[in-house]
């Protein structure tokens, strides 16, 4: 179960960081992404900034997940953090699900239950 979790835990690592990366590197592969899903078009130097930040954000957050990964003896707070903040973004999502806001669509649906699978392995790791 460990091991099974610890390799789940470098491949999501792995992907935050490629996916910043290339949002830093080229912003508008990076709005236009699935996994991101924000498919936006940007139109001024400022939305690429935003773009930009994001992905660092991005980046940063995966390069933190590798290094808690590999350093247990800081493992539980730094996991605690990171699912924290994945079922922060899985909530926000899950709220546009909501009637009044923009409704169910499947594409969404299934990017929030990544979400909620992230946080939960996120959670497991920082209790294991």
């Amino acid at each position: 179960m460990k091991f099974i979790i610890n390799i789940l835990c470098y491949g999501l690592g792995i992907m935050w960081l490629i996916l910043g990366l290339v949002g830093v590197y080229d912003p508008n592969i990076f709005a236009k992404n699935d996994i991101v899903s924000l498919n936006v078009v940007i139109q001024s130097e400022a939305g690429a900034s935003e773009i930009r930040a994001l992905a660092g954000m991005f980046s940063f957050m995966g390069l933190g997940i590798l290094l808690a990964t590999h350093q247990p003896d800081t493992r539980r707070s730094w996991f605690s953090v990171f699912s924290l903040l994945m079922l922060g973004l899985a909530v926000g999502r899950s709220v546009g699900f909501l009637p009044y806001f923009e409704g169910l669509e499947e594409k969404r649906v299934i990017y929030a239950g990544i979400e909620y699978v992230m946080a939960l392995i996120f959670f497991i790791k920082s209790k294991i």
